[in-house]
């Protein structure tokens, strides 16, 4: 009988809990980087999935320049290596009234960033992450922006892992964030 409620427990907190329409609320707590400990691989080198960030995205760092630090949404190590020497991940900055939406990009531990739309809150979009040989494609609802990638070899697909929302790079959570993903 311990074993069967074991498995059962086993199951029930391996779920994931959705919303409705499918989408499951990661929510990273004030005073936090991330909304939790999730360790997944990908089955490819592509990710598509929609996303929704609410009020909860507009913010104030302690530090002004930190404002234009890039959080992160989604996305995937790259290379079979750690997320801290490759990655790429879609995120959000929150820029004089807007929510800009970025891309960030890890290579060789050294990080870069780039502007892509400015988004709407409470407002569902499309995103797809696709790794390509030399490019990583993003694609936000239709349009498509493509970012360099340095080839390290033709292993890193099998041990790729997703990158789940984070806050911040030296500051945490000013405040609750919440980020709802669809697979």
């Amino acid at each position: 009988m311990t074993f069967r409620l074991l498995i059962l427990l086993l199951f029930v907190s391996c779920a994931k809990e959705t919303d409705d329409l499918g989408y499951r609320t990661y929510i990273i707590p004030e005073g936090e980087h991330r909304s939790g400990s999730f360790f997944n691989h990908p089955d490819n080198s592509r990710i598509k999935f929609r996303f929704i960030l609410d009020e909860s995205a507009e913010y104030t760092t302690e530090i002004p320049e930190n404002q234009y630090d890039v959080n992160k949404i989604y996305g995937f190590s790259d290379f079979g290596k750690s997320h801290k020497k490759y990655s790429i991940r879609l995120g959000w900055r929150y820029i004089e009234g807007n929510i800009e939406l970025c891309w960030l990009k890890r290579e060789n531990n050294s990080m870069s960033s780039g502007f892509i739309r400015n988004i709407e809150i409470n407002t569902s979009y499309e995103a797809m992450i696709d790794i390509e040989t030399f490019y990583y494609t993003i694609t936000i609802d239709g349009d498509t922006t493509s970012v360099r990638r340095r080839p390290d070899g033709f292993w890193g697909t099998i041990r790729r892992y997703y990158l789940y929302p984070y806050f911040g790079g030296n500051e945490f959570a000013p405040h609750d964030i919440t980020i709802k993903i669809k697979e």
